[in-house]
């Protein structure tokens, strides 16, 4: 069975999805930096992440200690409970990966986010890919959206150079 494909995101429709992170300050933020990748952080604390309107937005990898990654995914204000494993799915350019996920609290707000770590090595083949794609989709339980890659192999190269093993 053919899936229909995600519905493209727009700034109208995809307040529910901005993640209460913080805001990232951009210079000279002007139409063709409103919707793209940025890193932030310095040593092994840097980010690569998916921002709208200048603030972090949707998706975010982050180097963690020890050489892991975490992936973390806005959710929709909806609250899920964090005892079992949820389906996530990014696909960038058509080509999926699909890992377990769990929710936990978002910070500043009473709905979920959902998180997993791996090991920066094993993200290789797709960092790769996200550097060089066009698009990304991300389904996740709290719902489906689709992200341009603009600046996404400056914001992955940053990352993959701090959370080297």
């Amino acid at each position: 069975m053919r899936m229909p494909p995600l519905p493209s995101v727009r700034p109208a429709t995809f307040g529910f999805f901005v993640l209460a992170l913080g805001a990232a300050s951009l210079t000279g933020a002007g139409a063709a930096a409103a919707q793209e990748w940025r890193s932030a952080g310095t040593g092994a604390a840097v980010r690569a992440f998916y921002t709208q309107g200048g603030r972090p937005a949707g998706i975010e990898f982050a180097c963690e200690p020890g050489g892991s990654i975490r992936t973390l995914v806005a959710g929709n204000g909806a609250r899920f409970g964090g005892d079992r494993d949820r389906t996530l799915v990014l696909s960038v350019d058509g080509v999926a990966r699909v890992a377990p996920v769990r929710a936990e609290p978002e910070p500043n707000g009473g709905g979920s986010r959902f998180v997993r770590r791996d090991p920066a090595a094993a993200l290789g083949a797709f960092f790769d890919q996200l550097a060089k794609g066009r698009e990304l989709e991300v389904a996740a339980p709290a719902g489906a959206l689709r992200l341009p890659l603009r600046g996404s192999g400056k914001a992955i190269a940053a990352l993959r150079k701090s959370c080297a093993p």
